[in-house]
Parts: structure tokens; sequence; C-alpha cells
């Protein structure tokens, strides 16, 4: 790997061989097996990625893209070595566009720096559960993490992506690659996702995990921060009880932010420690269903008025035995600093929420329909309990997709590092329990990577194929994936 060092040092990148730089990028916060990098390799613009790529293509090394300061799932672990690719510190924000609320960004911007941004402008980002502050904002919508407000024109949070190809070849999707977008005179703006042409090639960047190509800037929505709020909560002992009266809301359009949380994962999210958790937890309900309405910009007073009279006129005639409040007691103030708490990521000067309880978090993600979502409880509750681990410590989070269409299940399982092997063989044995029963795995990380793909070959062999066009030498990311 001299000779490779030598040469991207000639292309003016920032490479290191220390050992201190490489463990960096050899483990996260997932169960991943540890595995380091022969090089870490530093881009500031997209002509050094260019040269990055082509270096590791013409030599055969695998290459991984890392953008994000942090990370929970494995996808940036090198499996074969090779060189990881640091690109967090093409951190610019090119351009906020305050008429069509669209953000121009480069890979490296994380939530934190994205909400400061557009606290500045009145603005808001749409964002997944308090992701960390770290976290990079292009990278965690590739990933497929999906936003805490169900609005249908929400749910496609990206649009046009400048990407280089595992070939070296500079790409750029959607309607920004108009040859002149940028300049006096042009009126494309990048904010229309498909093509060029009849490909939707963002579609397959999404989800593929750097495999494909390395994707250094995009246009990204944002919104209007509201001018009134006000926070709702239905709570109850069964997750069953929520589910038709969250349906209605849904198809009604009323709310903005709407989603279930379990007493776990709402204790985890307001209380800092084991204990303090465990104290507020016996203290809330078993389940609680989140409502915020608010007015934005335009007539708010008037929004607010007809979405809470709709509530209490016409939904509670609908649904008279769902348990609705304004507040919950054991929380003083909630119902206020929600709304606030949910529009930022999680503070960098705190504990990350997720790893409060026991230090670490193992989460199982799926995709399935809001009517079925309870009766996964029947089939990962029994199994975690037969794997030793307390029904009571599983965090369940569910969250609504496109005002009801689909819904995502997480099932969050905490444990200390002495309980990893524990932890691991339950999610192991939970992939294809909740396989069989339905659940769609639009996140293939890991082990369900290895689980699903086998189950698919002709779907597999086509992804090979696709892989080939972009990465001819198949260096982006082996290891991961079906690759």
């Amino acid at each position: 790997m001299k000779e490779i060092k030598k040469r991207l040092e000639q292309c003016k990148l920032k490479v290191s061989d220390q050992a201190s730089d490489k463990a960096k990028y050899a483990k996260d916060f997932s169960m991943v097996p540890q595995s380091e990098p022969a090089l870490v390799v530093h881009a500031k613009n997209a002509e050094e990625i260019v040269d990055a790529v082509i270096t590791a293509s013409d030599n055969g090394i695998p290459l991984y893209p890392v953008s994000s300061k942090v990370h929970f799932n494995g996808g940036t672990i090198p499996r074969k070595g090779g060189i990881a690719l640091d690109l967090s510190s093409m951190n610019a924000i090119d351009r906020i566009d305050q008429l069509g609320r669209w953000g121009h960004l480069e890979c490296g911007v994380t939530w934190e720096q994205y909400a400061n941004k557009l606290k500045e402008v009145g603005g808001r980002t749409v964002m997944p559960l308090l992701p960390h502050a770290d976290r990079s904002v292009l990278m965690d919508w590739l990933e497929r993490e999906v936003a805490t407000i169900p609005i249908f024109e929400y749910s496609e949070q990206l649009s046009s992506l400048w990407v280089v190809w595992g070939n070296g070849e500079k790409f750029v999707t959607g309607s920004a690659a108009y040859n002149d977008f940028g300049k006096p005179g042009t009126y494309a703006d990048g904010v229309n996702s498909q093509g060029p042409g009849t490909l939707d090639f963002w579609r397959m960047l999404q989800g593929s995990q750097g495999t494909l190509g390395v994707v250094y800037k995009g246009i990204v929505k944002y919104e209007q921060t509201p001018k009134m709020e006000k926070t709702f909560f239905v709570i109850s002992d069964t997750m069953d009880e929520l589910i038709d009266p969250l349906y209605d809301l849904l198809h009604r359009r009323v709310g903005l932010e709407r989603f279930i949380v379990n007493n776990m994962v709402l204790a985890s999210m307001l209380a800092g420690d084991k204990k303090s958790i465990d104290d507020l937890k016996s203290k809330l309900p078993a389940y609680t269903s989140v409502l915020i309405i608010g007015g934005l910009k335009r007539r708010p007073e008037e929004r607010l008025a007809y979405q809470e009279a709709y509530i209490n006129e016409t939904w509670k005639k609908k649904f008279p035995k769902a348990k609705l409040v304004e507040k919950l007691d054991v929380v003083s103030g909630l119902e206020k600093s929600l709304p606030e708490m949910l529009r930022h990521p999680w503070p960098k000067d705190k504990t990350y929420w997720k790893h409060a309880y026991k230090g670490n978090c193992q989460e199982l993600v799926f995709m399935t329909t809001l009517d079925r979502a309870s009766r996964f409880n029947d089939v990962v509750l029994p199994i975690a309990k037969d794997k030793g681990y307390s029904a009571e410590e599983v965090g369940i989070y569910v969250q609504p997709l496109e005002e009801g269409r689909a819904a995502q299940m997480t099932y969050s399982f905490y444990y200390e590092n002495a309980e990893s092997a524990k932890v691991l063989d339950l999610y192991r044995a939970l992939i294809p329990a909740v396989y069989n029963a339905g659940g769609f795995f639009n996140k293939p990380f890991e082990w369900i990577a290895q689980f699903v793909y086998p189950k698919a070959p002709d779907y597999t062999a086509t992804l090979t194929r696709v892989k080939k066009l972009f990465d001819p030498n198949m260096i982006l990311g082996p290891g991961k994936l079906c690759f």
C-alpha cells in the first residue's frame, strides 16, 4: 500500500496509515466485527474524490466512503480492508433557497449544522426521531431514515444528487443535471429528483450504502417553522387501541408529528440515565400516541382551530374509548417542550438518548402496514423472553409513513458490553421470524443482508449486473449488501 499512498498524496489528498487513525474507522456503535482499513484518505472536493476512486479502481483496492462522524449500523466498517474515504470535512451549505425551501448541502453537513442554519431563516428541517447531532443529513436520507412528520409531500426529502460513480465519472441526478445549472438565466433549480432521462438514478443510490457511487452533494427540502402548535397524547395499555384512532388522524391529514412509542422509548427520550429511565418508565402509560398540530406562516390560528375542532367534536365521537389528554402528569411541561425537541437533533453535550440506558442499542427496523404493527409484538417479545431479554426493556417505536400508507417498526434492544453476544443472538433469531411474519427489510445491513439476498437470487444477480455498469472493478463497498 506504500505505492498507493504515494500516488494518492501526489493527487494532493491527505492520506494516513497510522494505527491511531485507522482504528477510528474499524468499529462503530453496531455489533459488526471490527475491521481496519489499510489507509485513511480525506477528500475535500469532488476532484479529490475522483482521484481516490480512480486510483482504487485501477489497483483493485476496496474503497469505503464515510460521510457521518458517528455510525450505528456498521455501514462504513471496511469489510475487506482497503481505503476509508472520509468526506466529513465536505460540510459546506452552498445555498438556502428560501423561495422554494431547499437546502444545497455537501455530504458532511450534519443535523446540528443544518438545523442551526435553518433557524436563521425561520425554517426547520424535517428529521427522523431525535437523530445524533453528528449524523450526515444526506446519508440519513440515503439510508432511508423516516421522518416524524408522515405527510405525503414530506416523505421524499432528497432531490438532485451529485455523485462519483465507481468508474470515476462525475454525474448529477435530477433536474440539476442541466448543463448550465446554477448560472444566471437558467430556470432548472434541481428540485425534480427524477432523471436525467427516464431513469430514476437517485432511487438506485438510496439504500446502496456507497456500493455504486460516492454521493458528495445533494439538494434537501426544508419546511416553515410553525407559528403556533399544540400537543395531544393518546394513551393506552395496548398498541391495538391506538391504531384506528391514529389511522383516522392520518387519513384526515390532521397534525404534523404523529407516531407511537412505548414507555421504554419515551422514558429514554426524557430521562438521562438508567435509574431515571426505569423510574419514569414505571409511571408512564404502556403506549403513547403523539400528535402535534400546528399552524404555519399563513393563517396559523385558523389552521390550528379547525384541526382542534375536528379532534374535539368529531374524532372524540368516533373513538369515545380513546384516552386523549393534553398533558402527561408525570412529565411536567412536556406538551410545550416536545414540539421544539422534535425539531432538533439530540444535544451534543448529552449522552445519546439510545445509549443512556445501558450504553449500547441494537435496533431491528422493518416496514409493515399500520394495521399489522401490533402483531409483531406477538412475534418479537416472546423470542426476546426465550433468549433471556426482558420484554419490559424492549423499546418499541411505530412511525407511520405517507398519511398511513405504511409504517416503520423499530424494536430497540439496550445492552451493556457484557450482553452483546446475547443481544446479537436475539437479533439474528428475530430476522427470519419477522421476515416470515411479513416484515419487509428496506435497510439490509450486515446480518439482514446475509439473510434476505439468498432468498432473491434473480434480484441479486440483477443488482450485480447493475453494479458492474457503474463500478466495473467492484471496488466500492465489497462485503456490503450482496456484493
